[in-house]
């Protein structure tokens, strides 16, 4: 689909410059004359006479024995010469009315003839002996080109065979041919509608007009693209207090509780995977796939639907859950890659916000600012420049958006740690890359609003049972909150951890995590979906469910709960699996990027 937007927009833009060139060419044909086109603006017509008695006397039909089928014999004088013209089944034979000979035009009597048929106020300045010409189109022979230094720079072409003017160019003719070779996509000037550049045009055209289609149902059935830009308004109740809101009508609910300033939970950062957004609102309100996907039955029964599923047009009224969030002030205060593509980010809170109180597991919404973000951070470690080395740095303007992501360690230090996926920039927004981009062009000292904490991504407590981590990319921050959340409990359980990478170089926190399996306190196992053959690993290969599910057949399942996080795919094959395997879906607990 990528490909197909690709293609699509430079036929577009191929299509476009057509467009601009039909539209000046016919504004040329509409303001200039026929006349002024024809380049005929200083030609008089040849006068010829008749033979006279004598002369057609002279003229003898033995002259054209030699030819066959003849039709028409025509004679008369050019220039006061007399000259036969006949016409036979090849085509016409031009003779010497004076001994039959053929008819010989040299550049002297080229020059006399061009002088005949030229009107204008300038003189003949060269003569020159031509076999062909762009400016004649159908003509192929020999003859002049006699040149006269006119305003408009008049050229008479003369045919050597017949000694009759092929006709006048000049340099207004030229920009006519030049705008009907643009207008009729004829540039080889043959005056053919059916040359393959045309043809091609209209390929390329019918192509674009079906893409068009093809994207254009595909943004009708995401829900993307949108119709009105009618205002609408929406009334929001949090707890005792009541607010009215008046904004654009495609806006979802989501988008204009948060530019409220209401807080609302939202993992995915509104496409309907993580479920937190809830609101509610009337019963019978439609209900979206996505709304039917995370809600239960009872939820959708009582009104409750997702905010970022519906716009403030549908949905006039709703009741937000109140949560215990705020917006906190916070620094940077140190970052690092920790593999190519990842970003390790340590922030304080500025004195005077408060400590975050949060739990492992939970998340803070990051206030994207709107303004220019730069794509590609200054920073990038020369061990990982060939991961780069296809991402050029970009300037581009934004809208403010948030961006969610989860602490990657458990509360009670003195910094807030976030690991940050880089996703190459694209304009607009909630574009993938903004928020990305902004944090990991991040410097020490600089400081950026988040709010939160949010979400219930945690331990399930009082519960005997064992601890099943599964997780992949980024999911590790979530998860190695939790797993560190559960080693400072008085006894912590006892946790087993798949953690899948594409190859060694994106595995993250390895070296902590080796140590906690040495050390007895977690069972690590670290898969590798494509390991490189220059970077072996030595725990397992292949997709982490599928090893973690070879292990859970050889395990009571039942000693077990469940915690996954990763990219959606991932997210999605190991739910699937553990539904293949009968667990109960109350011991697991999943946390949904969505993106």
């Amino acid at each position: 689909m990528k490909f197909l937007q690709w293609l699509h927009r430079w036929t577009g833009l191929i299509l476009l410059i057509q467009l601009l060139l039909w539209t000046v060419s016919g504004l040329y044909f509409a303001l200039v004359d026929h006349h002024g086109m024809s380049g005929r603006q200083h030609y008089q017509p040849l006068q010829s006479e008749p033979l006279s008695q004598t002369q057609l006397t002279n003229i003898s039909a033995s002259w054209w024995d030699d030819l066959s089928g003849v039709t028409k014999v025509h004679s008369y004088t050019t220039q006061g010469l007399p000259r036969v013209e006949v016409h036979h089944q090849d085509g016409i034979r031009y003779l010497d009315g004076r001994d039959g000979s053929e008819w010989q035009t040299d550049q002297d009597f080229a020059q006399q003839i061009a002088q005949a048929s030229y009107s204008g106020p300038g003189s003949m300045v060269r003569a020159t002996p031509i076999e062909r010409t762009r400016e004649l189109h159908d003509w192929r022979g020999q003859g002049f080109r006699i040149d006269f230094d006119d305003d408009l720079n008049t050229r008479v072409y003369v045919d050597r065979a017949s000694g009759t003017v092929i006709d006048h160019r000049n340099t207004p003719w030229v920009v006519a041919d030049w705008m009907f070779r643009l207008h009729f996509i004829d540039y080889t000037g043959g005056r053919n509608f059916n040359n393959l550049v045309a043809i091609a045009f209209a390929v390329m055209t019918l192509w674009f007009a079906l893409s068009g289609f093809i994207l254009l149902v595909k943004l009708l059935n995401s829900g993307e693209m949108r119709f009105t830009l009618r205002k609408a308004s929406l009334t929001a109740s949090v707890g005792e207090q009541q607010f009215k809101f008046n904004d654009k009508a495609h806006k979802t609910v989501l988008q204009v509780l948060q530019h409220n300033d209401i807080a609302v939970a939202s993992g995915c950062g509104g496409g309907g995977t993580c479920g937190f957004c809830t609101v509610k609102t009337a019963p019978d309100t439609p209900i979206t796939v996505s709304d039917r996907a995370q809600l239960s039955q009872a939820q959708l029964d009582e009104g409750y639907r997702l905010a970022c599923q519906h716009s403030i047009e549908t949905l006039h009224k709703v009741e937000v859950p109140a949560v215990e969030a705020r917006k906190y002030a916070l620094q940077l205060i140190n970052s690092r890659f920790i593999t190519p593509m990842l970003k390790e980010l340590r922030f304080a809170v500025i004195e005077g916000e408060g400590e975050v109180e949060y739990a492992a597991g939970q998340y803070l919404q990051f206030l994207i600012p709107a303004g220019a973000g730069r794509s590609r951070p200054a920073d990038v470690p020369e061990e990982f420049a060939e991961e780069w080395h296809a991402i050029e740095a970009s300037e581009f303007k934004h809208d403010s958006v948030r961006r969610s992501y989860s602490m990657a360690t458990a509360a009670g230090g003195n910094e807030l740690v976030f690991t940050v996926r880089y996703q190459p920039q694209t304009p607009g927004a909630p574009a993938p890359g903004v928020g990305s981009s902004y944090l990991c062009n991040l410097k020490p000292g600089e400081t950026i609003v988040a709010e939160g904490p949010f979400g219930d991504f945690q331990r399930l407590e009082g519960d005997e049972r064992k601890l099943c981590f599964i997780g992949g990319g980024a999911g590790m921050a979530p998860l190695r909150a939790l797993i560190q959340e559960e080693l400072q409990s008085q006894q912590p359980r006892p946790m087993r951890f798949f953690y899948g990478a594409r190859n060694r170089g994106e595995l993250l926190y390895t070296d902590e995590f080796v140590a906690l399996n040495n050390l007895n306190k977690v069972s690590f196992t670290a898969v590798l979906s494509e390991p490189r053959k220059t970077c072996q690993w030595g725990d397992a290969e292949g997709f982490v469910h599928e090893v973690a599910r070879a292990w859970l057949e050889q395990q009571d399942i039942s000693e077990y709960d469940f915690y996954i996080c990763g990219p959606p795919r991932m997210l999605a094959a190991t739910l699937a699996m553990l539904k293949e395997l009968n667990v109960d879906s109350a011991r697991v607990r999943y946390d949904d990027f969505g993106n």
